[in-house]
């Protein structure tokens, strides 16, 4: 299976976004990657394009108010790089989780507490989705159609308190456990470390000849 490990997509995410973001010109090269990768993950590109489009409802208000000005090449390029590096990005981690995150972090030896960091925060991202979705499950199962009225900003404000409160309960008491099990500031998982595979080094392989070919020519 044509799998990209977290580690790799995480350092190929980094590089690629770092060197695409510094060009002041669209070039051949920053094409070279995303086309690359999603021949590797052709199954991910149609999620990944649909979250494009919405993800370019922000890049717009750039593009737009630089057109208001006359900036018109600026805008082109702010435009072609957002894309470029949101396309790549969500094509290399469609299909992970938030905790892969936390897991790639480890594979390339962050240190212990950065990971930990990372680790409950998307522990904590995991626990609100999961919130969200019963809410709006409440709320469809009652017959509530949310309106511009008053009870649909009380029912929206409520639910926001007891997200808070829950937030708060659950940081409480993740602080106190990790005090009684002597929590050192490093979190251990059952998942080995991954090693690079073929497809890994032949992604890294494409940012850096991109990075090169822009560099160079």
């Amino acid at each position: 299976m044509r799998t990209i490990s977290p580690a790799a997509a995480l350092l190929a995410a980094f590089m690629y976004a770092v060197f695409t973001a510094l060009q002041t010109q669209i070039m051949s090269a920053l094409f070279l990657p995303p086309l690359f990768l999603a021949c590797i993950k052709f199954d991910f590109v149609k999620p990944s394009l649909r979250r494009l489009l919405f993800l370019n409802l922000f890049v717009a208000v750039v593009v737009v108010s630089l057109c208001v000005t006359g900036d018109y090449e600026r805008a082109l390029l702010i435009f072609v790089r957002s894309n470029l590096i949101l396309f790549f990005v969500l094509l290399l981690f469609c299909g992970k989780s938030e905790f892969d995150i936390a897991l790639a972090l480890r594979d390339i030896k962050c240190p212990p507490k950065f990971v930990s960091i990372v680790f409950f925060t998307a522990k904590s991202i995991f626990l609100l989705r999961h919130e969200f979705y019963l809410f709006r499950r409440a709320l469809y199962i009652r017959g509530f159609t949310p309106k511009t009225n008053l009870l649909s900003y009380k029912t929206l404000a409520g639910f926001v308190g007891i997200l808070f409160i829950k937030t708060w309960e659950r940081a409480d008491a993740l602080k106190n456990s990790m005090f009684l099990r002597g929590f050192d500031g490093e979190i251990y998982t059952l998942s080995a470390r991954k090693v690079f595979n073929y497809y890994d080094l032949a992604l890294i392989l494409a940012v850096l000849i991109s990075i090169a070919l822009g560099v160079f020519l």
